[in-house]
């Protein structure tokens, strides 16, 4: 593929700003620097995303590349490598690295150690699962020679983790849905650049996707559960591989989690690590995005400052939305890399700390979707701002910008599909309730739903009464397999007596001329005329009514329904009736639902 000049140029640019970081991140007394280089690399990679000659190999060459230029730094960003670092010295002491906090006397010993100084958790056990030590382990075998050999021990294998799970990916997604994680300033700081743990998570993550896709569960089941010993959220997954491969498939996971717990069992273990979560939780806070938002309404209401109590009622309305997604998975059958997208975000969305590399998973998993999840890398990007709450900042701006903007970002991409959801939902519940006025003939039902809009109360009648269905309206809309005819406000461009039955759902009061578009209803129709309005009883209902209504059908389409807005003419139920009567339709049946906000008034008249 010939690369054009402008993709030339734009990856020219986004190298330099890789190289520039590998030098503003040496120490943290360059972040601003760091900060706005990085996000000027996480645009010029959104824009390189839009263009079509980028090469699987282009990828995969510079991803190599980028990480070697960082792969050398110390750990200036993040104090996490240090206590990589000390849990394996005390590993390499023969002690069991959840039995002691590092200020405890039984450590005395090893106080000495230059490390010990740059801890910054000492009072908290341990919270590194398993599979992590054992890493942290194998860097202690070059503790002899420094502190820096052990720390870069345990970055190589995690730099190689994440350069395997990066290859891993490129044979699942497109060179341009891995360029947005290969190549990402977020990415590159926090793998090769920082170390961090999530790099080896990653490629258990991928092992079990792939593993998934070939049907083999059992597989899929021991990758999670190493996943699980690395970072422990991973074990909330294991329902979405129940549902795929059943429990057969789900013993080889509990029995891999069992075998490598073994080295590090001991009684105290569980209350140990418990405790140091639970104070993680309570005491910590760090770029909570959702978390800070309650906390501030909590105290704009009472004038305390509820954070102990906040952070434990998130942690349980995670666990509380888990059977949700679980449900979710079985009724919509996502694809696994997307129940675990939706599953950790959730997680981070609810979570009191959010540190900038809490975003590699989310940012990996995303690659695997249909499209590029754009409000996580707005998330992403942004999140590394919150570096400069160690420089004395912006930070507040950074968080605001990074959550405010990523739910903006999600209004704009996931908003239109997420409002035709809701249609959809709405139409269903709009044909249960005409159905029983639906008449049923000993031929096929023909059915004309007038001002049809998406044509999704159409598309429910003919599913439910195995009816021929016609759409009709003023502007197209029909989201719908069935056929669209367009109407002008007058006059309808069918024969008389052309169907059984014309459906006119929430449309009298768009009309300019509702008795008009009644009477040609009335005409096309051999059968009956099936009428549902919104209807108010007071002045202050009606203001209600008309402000929802506007609200709403912006919502769904601005371009096509604003113009709609100046004929609104809402009626009461007697205005209605008084409508019908002038027109000579007669009324067979009514039906009344909802209350207050939104009345609604079914008419069946007879032609």
């Amino acid at each position: 593929m010939r690369r054009s000049a402008h993709t030339t140029c734009l990856l020219v640019l986004l190298a330099g700003t890789v190289f520039s970081l590998a030098f503003l991140a040496q120490d943290r007394s360059q972040l601003p620097g760091l900060v706005g280089v990085a996000l000027v690399g996480s645009g010029i990679l959104a824009i390189l995303w839009w263009r079509q000659d980028i090469t699987l190999l282009d990828v995969l060459v510079l991803a190599v590349v980028f990480r070697l230029a960082l792969v050398w730094l110390p750990p200036s960003l993040s104090d996490d490598a240090f206590r990589y670092v000390w849990d394996g010295l005390v590993q390499s002491e023969q002690i069991n690295p959840y039995a002691y906090k590092p200020e405890a006397p039984e450590l005395g010993a090893l106080h000495a150690e230059e490390i010990y100084e740059k801890l910054n958790s000492k009072t908290f056990y341990s919270v590194y699962p398993p599979v992590s030590q054992y890493v942290f382990w194998v860097s202690s075998l070059a503790h002899n020679h420094s502190w820096i050999a052990s720390h870069f021990t345990i970055k190589g294998i995690l730099v190689l983790s994440e350069l395997v799970a990066l290859f891993m990916l490129a044979r699942l997604v497109n060179a341009r849905a891995l360029m947005l994680y290969a190549w990402n300033p977020l990415v590159l700081l926090e793998t090769a650049g920082q170390g961090h743990t999530e790099s080896l998570l990653l490629l258990l993550l991928v092992l079990t996707i792939c593993a998934s896709r070939a049907r083999k569960g059992g597989l899929a089941s021991v990758a999670l559960a190493a996943a699980s010993w690395v970072k422990l959220f991973p074990v909330v997954l294991f329902p979405f591989l129940w549902r795929r491969f059943g429990w057969h498939a789900m013993w080889p996971g509990a029995a891999v989690m069992g075998i490598l717990a073994i080295p590090y069992a001991a009684p105290y273990v569980t209350d140990h690590v418990s405790q140091s979560l639970g104070l993680y939780v309570r005491y910590f806070e760090f770029n909570a995005g959702f978390y800070y938002g309650v906390k501030q309404v909590f105290y704009w209401l009472t004038g305390q400052d509820y954070s102990k109590q906040i952070g434990p009622v998130l942690r349980w309305c995670f666990l509380l939305v888990l059977p949700v997604l679980y449900a979710a998975d079985h009724w919509r059958r996502w694809a696994l890399a997307k129940a675990f997208l939706i599953t950790i975000g959730c997680y981070l969305v609810l979570a009191t700390t959010v540190h900038p590399w809490y975003m590699l998973s989310v940012l990996f998993l995303a690659t695997l979707l249909d499209r590029p999840s754009w409000p996580w890398y707005w998330v992403g990007s942004l999140s590394l701002g919150t570096y400069l709450l160690y420089s004395g900042g912006p930070y507040w701006e950074f968080v605001i910008a990074c959550w405010g903007g990523g739910v903006a970002v999600a209004g704009i991409q996931y908003g239109p599909g997420a409002v035709q959801s809701v249609l959809r939902i709405r139409a269903w519940q709009k044909v249960r309730f005409i159905r029983p006025y639906l008449p049923r003939l000993s031929k096929p039902l023909t059915v004309l739903d007038l001002g049809c809009g998406e044509g999704y109360v159409g598309e429910n009648i003919r599913q439910i009464m195995q009816a021929s269905v016609s759409l009709s309206d003023i502007v197209n809309m029909n989201r719908t397999a069935l056929k669209h005819t367009m109407c002008a406000p007058g006059k309808l461009l069918w024969k008389s007596d052309a169907f059984d039955v014309v459906v006119l759902y929430f449309v009298l009061h768009h009309a300019e001329d509702a008795a008009t578009v009644l009477r040609e209803a009335q005409r096309v129709s051999r059968n009956r005329v099936i009428i549902v309005e919104s209807v108010y009883r007071s002045a202050v209902e009606l203001k209600v009514l008309t402000a929802l209504d506007k609200m709403v059908n912006r919502l769904r389409h601005w371009r096509y329904m604003s113009g709609q807005e100046k004929h609104l003419a809402f009626r009461t139920a007697a205005s209605w009736r008084a409508l019908f009567a002038e027109s000579g339709l007669d009324v067979l049946a009514e039906e009344s639902r909802g209350r207050l906000i939104h009345r609604q008034r079914l008419f069946v008249l007879e032609v």
